[in-house]
């Protein structure tokens, strides 16, 4: 009989394994001694008990005798179905990795000491760990594994859904168990434009797990969101959640923007609360986390009599100062062709390094810079444009199309007449479409939500804008021109201006999200410049799987401890 023994038909089989209620029929000299062996059974086969269960007729050898193993307790129950699959790459070292079965395997690799499997498995989840992996292996992670190695595990898959949690649908969310839903939400580096998108996403998590979790569950859910940097609209929404303390939502307000970066951490921080709630931590996420922005102004310093330079160099410096407050690297530079940063002898930016660049130019930029800006958008560079007429909308760049907005003044006797953001509605519809009943009309656009935390905008200036082909209209003002604007084929966005005031942030003037905005398709474009450059970082969970080798006398089971209360160690 030449037929290659098999677990499968337990052809010449010596060792009996019980795994719940199914039975399998293994070969010490196989499972227990090679390259793929089991060390846990080597043991158990050379020290274990044995009992004698076997006969003829059920596949033993003639006056042979087989022993067994339980393994029943030894395995949690949620591996079991997965066995079959370890005694193959025994046998065989025939074995496919997946999402499904990688972290099973890993668990089962621990448990019976396969060194070699445990290699495999630790390198097929490195290979598998993305974002449509990653909530799975979290949640496998939490159910099966412990110790050091399921916090290496759970900590690379964190990050990765944090990097792209706006990408994930509300199912994908509640596969991912809360105690780990909530260290995620609590992170500063969560991939969102603004608070509102977290106010959302625990709603519609608390909503549709009300039935699954306990109170406390959702509680902690709702205390992930940073109620003081909530929007004033969402700050409405928020307090008619009566799981939310009024106090709390109250205090979190005041404090949220006072202590922003200067929160001191520790005994402080965990002081802050009211009615049992925490109101901390008051700094702000960081959406622009491992950005780095450059923020161009063109304005002639020496028009001082113009009040619009003022205006607009501080309009300048604050996108600077908000960029660095939400987490990115930000660098200024006045490129007006008259200023002294702009001459040929002076050290401009180096846009090499930059990911998404803030143009705000109401005077013409020097020749120079202009070149040097339509090199970096040729390279996947993203660029945000507050259109005014003249500045940028002139020359190379006008004539190559980069400006996907074009703005231009009517006549000086038309009278002005307020504007503002239409909210709900079409984002698509032409130009044209602009009688009384699309006014307030907008899609939020997802992605990207750049109206996300911009309760208003308002404008007077009459304009005619014109756009090129293809453009993308994002937000509209209510008399249906267009606000932001995306360039068919460039990373490239227009943002309509159309008040002599940048960014109104004064109360008594009338506050406006004008900034909120800039900053949210800032955001997009860098995020978006860092795709097209393939800078996406790669997240590897740790180097104790793929570093281990099985020359080196390392323990495999030392980095699994009081898994399913089983404690094992090579």
């Amino acid at each position: 009989d030449t037929e290659t023994p098999s677990w499968r038909t337990g052809l010449h089989s010596d060792w009996l394994l019980r795994v719940g209620p199914a039975e399998y029929r293994i070969h010490k000299v196989l499972t227990g001694h090679g390259p793929r062996a089991s060390a846990f059974l080597c043991s158990a086969f050379t020290t274990g008990q044995q009992l004698s269960v076997g006969s003829a007729e059920d596949g033993c050898s003639p006056g042979a005798c087989r022993a067994e193993t339980d393994l029943s307790n030894i395995l949690p129950e949620q591996v079991w179905p997965f066995v079959g699959q370890v005694l193959d790459f025994i046998y065989s070292q025939h074995i496919t990795i997946t999402i499904e079965n990688a972290v099973p395997l890993l668990r089962c690799a621990d448990a019976l000491q396969i060194r070699s499997l445990f290699l495999v498995s630790g390198e097929g989840i490195n290979e598998l760990l993305s974002v449509t992996s990653a909530p799975k292996f979290l949640g496998d992670t939490v159910a099966l594994l412990g110790g050091e190695l399921a916090e290496q595990i759970q900590t690379s898959a964190q990050n990765v859904i944090a990097d792209s949690f706006d990408s994930y649908s509300l199912e994908d969310l509640r596969q991912i168990p809360t105690s780990q839903l909530v260290l995620i939400l609590k992170r500063d580096d969560l991939s969102i434009v603004h608070e509102n998108e977290v106010f959302d996403r625990v709603r519609a998590l608390a909503e549709a797990m009300q039935r699954e979790v306990s109170t406390e569950d959702v509680t902690q859910l709702w205390q992930t969101v940073r109620l003081g940097a909530l929007s004033n609209g969402y700050f409405v929404k928020a307090a008619q959640v009566d799981a939310i303390p009024k106090m709390a939502l109250i205090r979190s307000k005041v404090l949220h923007r006072r202590c922003g970066n200067n929160m001191l951490q520790g005994p402080m921080e965990l002081q802050a609360m009211v009615d049992n709630w925490p109101v901390g931590p008051c700094r702000p996420r960081k959406p622009f986390k491992d950005l780095v922005c450059a923020v161009l102004y063109s304005v002639d310093t020496e028009a001082r009599s113009d009040p619009d330079v003022e205006r607009n160099i501080t309009a300048a410096t604050l996108v600077v100062e908000e960029i660095e407050f939400l987490g990115g690297r930000a660098q200024i530079e006045n490129i007006f062709a008259g200023s002294p940063s702009a001459r040929e002898n002076a050290e401009p930016i180096n846009m090499d390094k930059v990911d998404v660049a803030f143009v705000l130019a109401p005077w013409t930029p020097s020749d120079k810079r202009i070149v040097s800006l339509i090199n970096f958008v040729d390279n996947g560079g993203g660029a945000v444009l507050l259109s005014f007429i003249g500045g940028l909308s002139k020359g190379t760049w006008l004539e190559h199309q980069y400006e996907p907005l074009l703005t231009g003044k009517v006549g000086d006797n038309t009278p002005y007449e307020d504007v503002f953001l239409a909210t709900a509605g079409s984002s698509t519809c032409s130009l044209d479409c602009s009688d009384s009943s699309i006014k307030r009309t907008q899609d939020t656009v997802t992605p990207p939500r750049i109206l996300c935390g911009v309760d208003s905008i308002n404008g007077r200036r009459r304009i005619t804008s014109k756009l090129v082909d293809g453009a993308k209209v994002l937000a509209k003002w209510s008399d249906g021109q267009p606000l932001v604007v995306q360039h068919p084929s460039k990373n490239v966005f227009s943002v309509s201006q159309r008040v002599s005031r940048i960014f109104e942030l004064d109360d008594d003037l009338g506050h406006d999200d004008t900034l909120q905005l800039v900053l949210n398709v800032m955001v997009y474009a860098g995020k978006e410049s860092k795709r097209l450059q393939g800078q996406a970082g790669r997240h590897t969970v740790i180097d104790s799987i793929t570093g281990l080798r099985p020359e080196e006398d390392q323990e495999i089971g030392a980095f699994i401890t009081n898994a399913g209360g089983v404690n094992v160690s090579l």
